[in-house]
């Protein structure tokens, strides 16, 4: 069973979503001051999805509901480490500067550090 919300896991996922929203909305607000963004993708649809997947991620928990809570769990990672590839794959020309990109890099390292978590919290339940 789930202990509480107390486990760093959710925890961590949450501080992971929050700065990608954060990270989404500036990106929108410099579209549209005709600025280059701080990452090559802004989106609401981001935005909306990050929403969804953290409020799943608290009920999920918070009721004991292991499968969607590992599931979204599973697919923040692998966001996280998809954005990871192409910060350091993609064209450096799609950040206005260097330290945008590393950033972004630093953001996405703590989801793939709060999967991890989520996958020893998953390991710890009685199923």
């Amino acid at each position: 069973m789930f202990k509480t919300i107390r486990s760093s896991a959710p925890k961590v996922q949450l501080l992971h979503v929050t700065l990608c929203v954060i990270w989404n909305m500036a990106g929108l607000w410099q579209l549209l001051s005709d600025l280059q963004p701080i990452g090559p993708t802004a989106s609401m649809t981001t935005i909306g999805l990050l929403i969804v997947f953290a409020a799943t991620l608290v009920l999920s928990e918070r009721n004991n509901q292991w499968v969607p809570y590992l599931l979204v769990s599973g697919l923040l990672g692998i966001g996280a480490v998809t954005a990871i590839f192409g910060a350091l794959t993609k064209d450096p020309l799609l950040w206005p500067a260097e330290f945008w990109r590393y950033v972004g890099i630093a953001i996405n390292s703590i989801g793939v550090v709060g999967f991890g978590l989520a996958l020893a919290h998953i390991k710890h339940l009685r199923m």
